[in-house]
């Protein structure tokens, strides 16, 4: 009885953890602190399915040294991102408008979501419960990813457009690397560090064209950005240099 009991509080419990997700991550209620109430109800719900294991399960367990490091990488790459966004937008009539605070502060936590549930249980749950390889776990969920931005802009979301092959490359490239970060170092920080110094600045600011002053809608800031020859090169050094980390860490055929 106790265990059926245990069961059924495991699936009400992740029910709660994927609702939560779904419902605070982003701008559901048209509050920006709402993603990070979605971060303590994500932490709360995955202590209540993991206990004791949860940090490990969520990539949580960072040490005050990891969380500044990972500080310091994300602020490294907020600069080259601006860069390289800058510098891909001039060629293509497009200037960037910086935006305030809170949209900033969302995405912040959105991105942080994002990594504890489609990143650190992910990849747990592919290599411990189904048995995958984390090379094959990475490589899987980084084609989920891809795939999952081309149907919802495509079907589902309000902004619909569709995602171009090239932009679709990279956003597996990158997913690969994100996926191969959390498996190396068994932690989050890094992939967060990666994913936020990118999105902060093409999704947290405002980009815009310069001959009509028109903001670009969501899938074109993906088409122009992140599927621009620039970052398709750049993903693909990223690729190939986690992948041959995760070779020469051994981990391409054990946890």
């Amino acid at each position: 009885m106790n265990l059926i009991v245990k069961k059924l509080n495991v699936r009400v419990y992740s029910f709660l953890l994927l609702s939560s997700y779904l419902l605070f991550s982003y701008y559901a209620f048209n509050g920006w602190w709402y993603s990070s109430i979605g971060t303590l109800l994500i932490v709360f719900f995955s202590y209540l399915i993991w206990r004791k294991k949860f940090p490990d399960v969520t990539g949580l367990r960072l040490s005050l040294t990891t969380v500044i490091k990972t500080l310091v990488v994300a602020i490294i790459i907020v600069c080259c991102s601006i860069l390289i966004i800058k510098y891909v937008g001039s060629k293509n009539g497009i200037n960037i408008q910086y935006s305030g605070l809170r949209n900033y502060y969302h995405d912040v936590f959105y991105i942080l979501n994002e990594e504890i549930i489609f990143g650190a249980i992910a990849i747990y749950l592919l290599t411990n419960r189904y048995k995958l390889t984390p090379l094959l776990a990475s490589t899987v969920l980084a084609i989920a990813f891809a795939m999952v931005h081309f149907v919802f802009y495509k079907w589902v979301f309000l902004e619909t457009g569709t995602i171009r092959p090239v932009t679709l490359t990279v956003l597996f490239m990158v997913g690969f690397v994100r996926n191969n970060l959390i498996i190396n170092y068994r932690h989050i920080g890094y992939s967060w560090a990666l994913h936020f110094g990118w999105m902060a600045i093409m999704f947290g600011s405002n980009p815009y064209r310069a001959d009509t002053g028109a903001g670009l809608t969501e899938p074109e800031k993906f088409n122009v950005f992140l599927g621009s020859y620039e970052m398709l090169v750049i993903s693909f050094i990223l690729a190939t240099g986690s992948f041959l980390q995760l070779l020469r860490t051994g981990k391409t055929k054990k946890v």
